[in-house]
């Protein structure tokens, strides 16, 4: 019985060690990061647009289909990766470790120009 109950336990930290290959219509965690960079970089420019409120929804709106575009992928395809990755939060977190120290490099850099 203490064999079974020690099997037992090991086999349930072995599950929540090993970690879960996303679905086939998922985005990679570095596809997510390359999109999320531009996305952030985008909504920084039109936040800084001086248009109306209404102009600035249908131009973003415009904005992101063309980063769909860019990124090979459909808007369904991202909120779906989206919400995978926030269902599995640790990877989210490296994803968004990844995409602010991206975004701070860049304006690192832009500041030394």
């Amino acid at each position: 019985m203490k064999k079974l109950y020690i099997l037992f336990i090991f086999s349930m930290v072995l599950a929540c060690v090993t970690e879960e290959k996303p679905p086939d219509n998922i985005m990679s965690q570095q596809q997510m990061i390359d999109f999320l960079i531009d996305l952030h970089i985008v909504e920084a420019k039109v936040s800084m647009l001086r248009i109306p409120f209404d102009s600035v929804k249908l131009f973003f709106t415009e904005v992101e289909d063309s980063l769909y575009r860019k990124h090979q992928i459909s808007d369904s395809t991202y909120k779906k990766s989206y919400q995978y990755y926030l269902e599995n939060i640790t990877q989210m977190e490296e994803i968004y470790a990844a995409v602010v120290d991206s975004l701070s490099l860049r304006e690192r850099i832009m500041g030394t120009q």
